[in-house]
């Protein structure tokens, strides 16, 4: 449902109408939805007119073609402010996907409000705007502006720390996932550098001195001239693990703001060696600045991002993978 989303908020912004067209669609271009602070301010003025002059019904807002994808704007338009303001992932869903998705046992119910919802799932957040939204336009909630709904969705999705953590754990998992392709091919671990400047582009620090250009790199993530996000910086190491001195994949990540993360990790393996098999042992937390429960709650982030990288190879990290 992302696309569908994207092609309202296109549409939209485009001053055109997507099939079945728009309930109050001259209102709507004259909000200027440009995700800017002032829209807000302009969609509560839409929202509050609408309320007390037009007095839209239930029925009219749910069950015609025109209502639905007003309010279908609506929420998307509010999540995407959320986004742009955090950086989170969403994903849109219906009730029947999110009842797939979500944990057994979640009770959505089946009502108009559960028709679009906005999955974060690196925080662990879900929204359902629509019932907010008809709310508003039906006089139900007077009392919470668009501005302020707005911010309580983004304090949500902050809880437990800023989004720029998640998206660079799921970097740290990019990385980490290409480094270990090139080893199990039997290649060198180079090191590599990848920043939220160029999010999905791998830049190799080629140089003579292997030293020097690791030196140099990690000087760049601690001026962070370029004033990025994130930086992530991987190179070849040595573990030490119960089992002994193991070869390793090592990761640096730092984010910077307000709440900056620092940490390093090792993800191990076991090269292959006459008739031993390639492995990739469990990764090991070197270091960080933050508590162990928070890192914790980023180690889905980096299984994303482990998975979203497609080895060249016939093989996979998850084939490669055993307890270490």
């Amino acid at each position: 449902m992302n696309e569908i989303a994207q092609h309202f908020l296109a549409t939209c912004a485009k001053g055109g109408e997507v099939d079945g067209g728009w309930l109050f669609a001259k209102a709507l271009q004259q909000a200027q939805l440009d995700y800017s602070d002032k829209s807000l301010s302009r969609l509560e003025q839409l929202l509050s007119a609408i309320r007390e002059r037009a007095k839209p019904s239930r029925e009219a807002l749910q069950e015609t073609p025109k209502g639905r994808n007003f309010c279908s704007l609506l929420a998307y338009y509010l999540i995407e402010v959320v986004q742009r303001r955090t950086g989170a992932s969403v994903d849109w869903l219906d009730r029947a996907a999110a009842l797939r998705v979500f944990p057994a046992g979640t009770q959505l119910p089946d009502a108009p409000l559960t028709r679009l919802i906005a999955n974060v799932p690196d925080q662990g957040a879900a929204f359902m705007p629509l019932g907010w939204i008809e709310a508003r336009v039906l006089g139900e909630d007077q009392q919470t502006r668009v501005d302020d709904y707005v911010a309580g969705l983004v304090a949500q999705v902050e809880r437990d720390g800023p989004v720029v953590w998640w998206t660079g754990m799921h970097a740290v998992g990019q990385l980490a996932s290409w480094q270990m392709m090139m080893a199990a091919d039997g290649g060198t671990v180079q090191p590599a550098r990848l920043t939220s400047a160029a999010p999905k582009t791998f830049e190799m620090l080629m140089g003579a001195d292997a030293k020097e250009s690791l030196q140099r790199a990690g000087q760049a993530m601690e001026d962070n001239r370029e004033g990025a996000a994130w930086q992530v910086l991987s190179y070849d190491g040595i573990a030490d693990l119960r089992r002994g001195r193991v070869d390793a994949v090592m990761v640096m990540l730092y984010t910077y703001g307000a709440s900056p993360l620092r940490l390093k990790i090792a993800f191990p393996y076991q090269p292959t060696q006459g008739s031993r098999r390639f492995a990739i042992l469990d990764p090991t937390l070197l270091g960080a600045n933050v508590e162990d429960a928070k890192i914790s709650m980023l180690g889905g982030a980096m299984e994303r991002g482990i998975q979203s990288i497609k080895w060249a190879f016939g093989t996979t990290w998850n084939q490669l993978r055993q307890a270490g």
